[in-house]
């Protein structure tokens, strides 16, 4: 059976990893430049991989926005490993670290509108009007407060 790992990384090695899904997934597959996705902004985030066995498979980065906003950026899953619910196991997994018994905190995201349906099916909902970010189209989204138990983040 193949075992899913969630944790927030705390090396520079582990860090690397993530840059090297990052850069597969946007530099490599979307075309964004890499001066874009790597904006300077890293060092203000916590960080956070997802391992499948003892693959790396998804990554995703979460900014501080101000003292109760939190902002998911930078969510890749290398394109192998998609349809295996691995990005929802990346977001619940995100909410949960930000908002159990957190219940003043916010949950916010820029979701490329090709996958704004996916982050509908997580309780995200879409506010104001679509904008490009390098050429790509996109939506702000916040998450909708609900609450739900550890095991709903299977």
């Amino acid at each position: 059976m193949k075992t899913y790992r969630f944790f927030k990384i705390t090396s520079s090695e582990d860090l690397n990893i993530s840059y090297k899904i990052r850069k597969k997934v946007f530099c490599e597959e979307q075309k964004i430049s890499e001066e874009i996705e790597f904006d300077n902004l890293d060092h203000l985030c916590e960080h956070f991989l997802i391992s499948k066995d003892k693959f790396f498979i998804a990554t995703a980065r979460v900014r501080p926005k101000n003292e109760n906003t939190f902002k998911i950026e930078r969510v890749a899953v290398l394109p192998e490993c998609r349809r295996l619910k691995v990005g929802s196991l990346l977001i619940n997994n995100i909410i949960e670290t930000y908002l159990i018994n957190k219940k003043n905190n916010s949950i916010i995201l820029h979701s490329q509108v090709d996958v704004e349906s996916f982050y509908k099916t997580l309780n995200f909902v879409s506010y104001g009007s679509v904008f490009y970010e390098d050429g790509i189209p996109h939506i702000a989204m916040k998450y909708k407060y609900e609450k739900f138990s550890k095991s709903q983040i299977k």
